[in-house]
């Protein structure tokens, strides 16, 4: 089988995985976010967030 036509369907793999990678990395900063917001309130609240 001819390399070349192998190659198209390499990059293709290396697409979808930075893209998962990408997606990752993103609803990683979406938790960061929600935990940042549950701390506050939980300040708002007088409750220590890293007592619990």
């Amino acid at each position: 089988m001819n390399l070349f036509l192998l190659l198209p369907l390499f990059i293709e793999r290396i697409r979808q995985k930075f893209l998962s990678y990408a997606e990752l990395e993103e609803q990683g900063e979406l938790d960061r976010q929600r935990a940042e917001r549950l701390a506050a309130k939980l300040r708002e609240l007088n409750i220590d967030p890293d007592s619990i």
